[in-house]
């Protein structure tokens, strides 16, 4: 099977700075599956106030000044970090990328010869499914090493959607069905009995989609992971239905259409 390539790199001060800016938007307050600004500003105490200031230019100037002298200071232990974490990868990563190909039951494309891990200063890992990259902190271990499998498992997802769906599907964002869905489906396949054995550490979903609903008691996960038993051996029916069901509890939010 053919495999693409990880790559750590130092990440680009300047996406350092536009994920820290966009962790402290209003609308990144808005999405409440994770304390967004909270995180952020315990690793950018000097940001604390930054909310309190009205005009964007002075706002996003002092952000970046933050930013980019916190990348300057710790210039040496990231580089130091990224040889650790190429390191670390080499002993499991590939065999993940390789199981969680073969569950999903999508060959790697060669179109994308290269996975990139760009090392920074973030409370979060955001990833580009099209792009094929994310990003995480020189700060962290573990998260480190749980997170790489489940920002793979995004993109292996993504590409999988496209063949059932069509390639012009674009990554979804939050509130998208879809993008539950990405979120959700990380749980029952890094914890499949073909995958867990090359994750270093454990990888769960947001916790919110553990919480028993009022009505019956179960969980979204709950019933996404029923559904997957249920459909295990035909990962394309499990995809179409696990999408029914998140769907359903999410009602009312954008819909990206049925299989094509």
């Amino acid at each position: 099977m053919y495999l693409p390539t990880l790559k750590v790199e130092k990440i680009d001060p300047r996406d350092n700075v536009r994920i820290i800016t966009n962790y402290l938007s209003k609308e990144k307050q808005a999405n409440t599956t994770r304390p967004f600004y909270a995180k952020t500003v315990s690793l950018y105490p000097e940001l604390a106030g930054v909310s309190a200031v009205e005009d964007r230019g002075t706002r996003e100037a002092l952000i970046r000044d933050v930013v980019l002298n916190r990348l300057n200071e710790n210039d040496r232990e990231i580089r130091q970090r990224i040889a650790h974490f190429s390191e670390v990868f080499d002993t499991f990563i590939y065999k993940n990328i390789e199981a969680q190909c073969r569950l999903l039951d999508y060959e790697w494309s060669r179109e994308y010869p290269v996975i990139r891990c760009f090392v920074g200063y973030i409370p979060f890992y955001p990833r580009n499914t099209e792009e094929k990259c994310f990003f995480v902190s020189y700060h962290d271990e573990e998260r480190v090493f749980s997170a790489a499998p489940h920002e793979i498992n995004h993109m292996i997802f993504y590409e999988k959607w496209k063949q059932l769906h069509g390639v012009g599907c674009k990554p979804p964002s939050w509130p998208d069905p879809l993008w539950y869905l990405e979120e959700i489906v990380v749980d029952p396949i890094l914890h499949d009995e073909s995958v867990a054995p090359y994750m270093l550490y454990d990888n769960r979903a947001y916790p919110e989609f553990y919480v028993p609903d009022q009505n019956d008691g179960t969980s979204v996960m709950d019933r996404v992971k029923a559904c997957y038993r249920d459909h295990k051996n035909d990962i394309d029916a499990f995809i179409d239905e696990a999408y029914k069901i998140v769907s359903a509890k999410y009602a009312g939010h954008e819909n990206t259409g049925g299989r094509k």
